[in-house]
């Protein structure tokens, strides 16, 4: 039987969002988009839902259900909204995962230096300082790199 992963899963955070508006974003740790979405429900509530059919709701009827479309189309956005941030999540942890795990020879040579000369991190493909001896991005550790070897990938970049 296949484990399913629910750590960034694009269909939980929808399910969520779909209970209540804004819970999805906050299953990805996206505190201050949770409560920009619940901000929007709240104000077009306000704004565009007549206080008659705010009553109705609360009282158990509707009367008139087309009244609550800003509502519904708020929280439909923000479900959307939190299935395409957990997929695009999803994907770069992907990639960062198998860029961890070491390139693949083809991509090797490209991922070494950046047009410019200066070097990129072999895991990201980032530039990074090769004083530091590591990748600020992914933080993976570089081999030492003296100004020597990035002086003559300056020189082979421009031949």
């Amino acid at each position: 039987m296949a484990r399913v992963s629910l750590r960034k899963n694009p269909l939980f955070a929808a399910l969520l969002g779909t209970v209540a508006t804004g819970l999805g974003h906050l299953y990805l740790r996206r505190w201050i988009r949770a409560l920009g979405w619940l901000s929007a429900t709240l104000a077009a509530t306000v704004l565009f839902v007549p206080e008659s059919t705010l009553s109705a709701v609360s009282s158990g009827t509707v009367a008139d259900p087309f009244s609550l479309l800003p509502v519904v189309l708020v929280s439909a956005a923000s479900v959307l909204d939190a299935y395409l941030v957990a997929k695009a999540e999803r994907r770069s942890d992907g990639a960062r995962a198998t860029g961890a795990a070491g390139p693949t020879e083809a991509a090797e040579p490209t991922r070494a230096t950046e047009a410019d000369g200066s070097p990129a991190c072999p895991a990201c493909g980032k530039p990074v300082d090769p004083d530091i001896g590591f990748c600020h991005w992914c933080t993976t550790e570089l081999d030492a790199v003296d100004a020597a070897d990035h002086g003559q990938a300056t020189e082979r970049g421009s031949n």
